[in-house]
C-alpha cells in the first residue's frame, strides 16, 4: 500500500531541509509533499528530491469554483500581514490562484494530514479553511518556548493551541517525572541561564543551498515588497544604560508579528500605549521602581519610540544585548505574551501578562485582562513571589510532555525522530477521534469534496453538511 501524502505548506526557507528530514521519518506509513510559493524554498525543495506543488510558484485568477466557500473574516483575523489582508479583502487574482491551487491540491493528493509552521501565513490560512471541512487533519508547528523544543498542536500556536487545555494547574503540579528527567530539564535551564545558546547540528548529509538564480530572484522581490524605510529609535542610545537599583522590565515585541495582531486584546500592537500606561502605574504602585523597556532586535529599524521618549523622559531604555542580563536583576516582567513570559518563569520573576498566551494562567503568571487592572496586579506580583515548585512542575510538565524534544536547528536523528513520532501519533489521534464524525471513511471524503463548503458568517456558524 502507498504511503500516504502529509503537506507541508509553505515553509520558509530555514525549515525546508529539517522538514525534509522530517518527512522522510514518517515512513512506510506516510509521505512527504510540499506545497510552496517561496523561490528559495522552491530551489531547495527540488534539490532535495522532494514533490513539490503547484507546477508554477505564481499565477493570476480570476475566481475560484463556486463551490469553494471560505470565510474572508476568520482569514483576516488570522494574518499577520497587511499586504496578506489587503489580497483577501480585494479578492486579488493572485490571491483567487493560490485559493484554486490549494484546493485542487488537495483533491488531487487527498492528504492524511496539513502541516503549518505557525499558520499565520496566507498559504497556509486558506489551506486550513479548505482541510477542516474535508476532515483532514492539521497539524501547527511553531519554535518551543523551552531551548531546543518544538510546539506540534491539532488547534495552533501560542494562544491558540491546546497546550494545558482541560488540565488544571494542580493536576500539572500532581505529574511525577523521574530522577533523570528532574536531571535532565535542570541542566537545561542551568544551561540557558548561563547564556549558552541552544544546539546546533547541521545535517549528516551536509547543508543545501538554494540555487544562485533563486537568491536574485527572491532578493528582487524582497525588495519590491520591503517597508519603506524609517529613520526610527534615534534618541536610544546603542549602548546599554546603568540600570536602575530596583525595576520592572517591559521586553517588547515585533509590532507587526502575530503575537500582537492576533492576541493582544488590550493594546493590539500599539505598545506605545502599554509603556504609557506602565509608566503610570509603576510610579503609583512604588515611587522608588524604574521602569526599563527594551527594543527588539528584529523591530529596531521598523517602528520608532522615539515619541515615546520624549514624551516620557524618566524611561529606562536598551537598545540590544541578551535580555537574560536583565531578567537577573528585575524585580518583575511584564510581557504581552511572547516566550520571555516563560524566561521570567525561568529566573524566578513574577510575571504579568497584557496578553492571550497559553501560559497566561491566573496562579502561575498574572494575567490583565483590563487595563484598568494593571495597577493592582503590578501590586499582587510585587507583593507575592512565584509558586516556585508550580512553576518548576509547570516548565518539566512543558518540556516533557507539550513541547517536542528537537529544533529545526538540530538535525541530529534524535531531533528529527521526534518530531516526526509526534506527527505520526497526532495523525492517527485525529483519524481515530474523528472516524465518529465523518465515517472514518475515505470514500466518505471524495463525496465531501463535491458539496460546497459553507461559511461562518457574522456570529453565526452554518456548518458543512456531507454530500
Amino acid at each position: 500500500m502507498r504511503p500516504e501524502p502529509v503537506v507541508f505548506i509553505d515553509p520558509g526557507p530555514r525549515l525546508v531541509q529539517f522538514l525534509a528530514e522530517v518527512g522522510e521519518r514518517l515512513a512506510p506509513d506516510y509521505r512527504p509533499v510540499f506545497f510552496s510559493c517561496h523561490v528559495k524554498g522552491r530551489s531547495l525543495l527540488r534539490r532535495l528530491g522532494q514533490e513539490v506543488h503547484p507546477r508554477r510558484r505564481t499565477g493570476r485568477a480570476e475566481g475560484w469554483s463556486a463551490r469553494i466557500r471560505l470565510d474572508p473574516e476568520r482569514l483576516l483575523g488570522q494574518l499577520r500581514r497587511d499586504s496578506d489582508r489587503d489580497r483577501v479583502r480585494r479578492r486579488t487574482p493572485d490571491f483567487c490562484w493560490l485559493v484554486g491551487e490549494l484546493d485542487g491540491l488537495l483533491d488531487a493528493v487527498q492528504p492524511a494530514a496539513l502541516f503549518f509552521w505557525n499558520g499565520s501565513g496566507l498559504a497556509a490560512s486558506v489551506a486550513e479553511q479548505l482541510a477542516r471541512p474535508r476532515g483532514i487533519p492539521v497539524l501547527f508547528g511553531e519554535n518551543g518556548y523551552l531551548p531546543n523544543t518544538l510546539q506540534l498542536d491539532a488547534e495552533g500556536v501560542n494562544a491558540f493551541s491546546s497546550i494545558g487545555r482541560g488540565i488544571s494547574l494542580e493536576e500539572i503540579r500532581s505529574r511525577s517525572y523521574s530522577d533523570a528527567e528532574r536531571h535532565e530539564l535542570e541542566a537545561l535551564i542551568q544551561a540557558y541561564r548561563r547564556g549558552q545558546l541552544p544546539r546546533v547540528v547541521p545535517p549528516a548529509r551536509g547543508r543545501v543551498r538554494p540555487s544562485l538564480l533563486a537568491y536574485l530572484v527572491q532578493a528582487w522581490e524582497d525588495w519590491r515588497e520591503r517597508d519603506p524605510p524609517i529613520r526610527a529609535n534615534r534618541l536610544i542610545a546603542k549602548e546599554c544604560s546603568v540600570l536602575p537599583e530596583r525595576f520592572v522590565f517591559f521586553p517588547l515585541q515585533v509590532a507587526s508579528d502575530s503575537q500582537l495582531t492576533i492576541h493582544s486584546p488590550l493594546y493590539g500592537n500599539r505598545l506605545d500605549l502599554a509603556i504609557a500606561d506602565l509608566d503610570r502605574v509603576v510610579r503609583e504602585v512604588d515611587p522608588g521602581l524604574g521602569l526599563v523597556v527594551k527594543l527588539h532586535p528584529a523591530d529596531v529599524k521598523k517602528t520608532d519610540y522615539d515619541p515615546v521618549v520624549r514624551a516620557l523622559p524618566g524611561l529606562v531604555w536598551v537598545r540590544g544585548g541578551d535580555v537574560r542580563a536583565i531578567l537577573r536583576h528585575a524585580e518583575c516582567l511584564v510581557t504581552v505574551n511572547s516566550t520571555v513570559g516563560i524566561e521570567g518563569m525561568i529566573f524566578g520573576k513574577p510575571v504579568i501578562t497584557l496578553g492571550n498566551n497559553f501560559y497566561s494562567r491566573e496562579g502561575l503568571v498574572h494575567p490583565v485582562r483590563e487595563r484598568s487592572e494593571l495597577a493592582i496586579r503590578l501590586a499582587q506580583a510585587l507583593r507575592q513571589p512565584p509558586n516556585a515548585d508550580l512553576i518548576q512542575q509547570y516548565l518539566r510538565y512543558l518540556y516533557f510532555v507539550a513541547f517536542v524534544r528537537g529544533h529545526w536547528r538540530d538535525h541530529s536523528p534524535a531531533s528529527v525522530g521526534n518530531l516526526a513520532e509526534r506527527m505520526i501519533t497526532m495523525i492517527r489521534h485525529a483519524r481515530r477521534t474523528s472516524a465518529g464524525r465523518w465515517g472514518g471513511d475515505r470514500a466518505m471524503n471524495r463525496v465531501r469534496r463535491k458539496t460546497p463548503i459553507e461559511v461562518v458568517t457574522g456570529n453565526s456558524r452554518v456548518h458543512h453538511q456531507p454530500g
